[in-house]
């Protein structure tokens, strides 16, 4: 038997792949909130757990009917430790899709206009060519 699928570190790897489901919910609170202070501490920490968890359970070489029963538990918790991970990547992903959106708003084209933003007032604007300010309408749109 593969020293990997030894039933000695069943319970080892159920015990960290539970910790990884909980700092994942963490990550993705994190993430919800917009909390990005303590998301740095929580990747390193997941760092870690992945590298323990890749010393004491099998990896995706072996095919889930290779695994003995005893290994069904974590294969379980594994899972559910992907698609919180797939969850967590979809929130980040629109979260820099949005971003990059407000940002192409706010790029200048290539005429040096303003595509689309907001006035002053908070109007929006389509672009156009923007006025030049002078001392008689400094203050006009305020």
């Amino acid at each position: 038997m593969n020293a990997a699928l030894s039933t000695a570190n069943v319970a080892l790897a159920e015990t960290l792949a539970t910790q990884l489901q909980a700092l994942l919910e963490s990550e993705f609170e994190s993430l919800r909130a917009g909390t990005l202070d303590g998301l740095e501490d929580l990747q390193s920490r997941k760092l870690v757990l992945l590298e323990q968890m890749a010393q004491v359970a099998p990896g995706q070489l072996v095919k889930e009917e290779d695994l003995p029963a005893e290994w069904m538990g974590f294969a379980e918790l594994a899972r559910d430790c992907r698609r919180l991970h797939q969850r967590n990547e979809m929130l980040v992903t629109r979260k820099l899709d949005a971003v990059r959106g407000a940002l192409t708003a706010l790029q200048v084209s290539s005429e040096g206009l303003i595509d689309e933003t907001y006035d002053r007032k908070g109007r929006l604007s389509w672009g156009g060519a923007p006025r030049r300010r002078t001392a008689n309408n400094a203050y006009q749109d305020v």
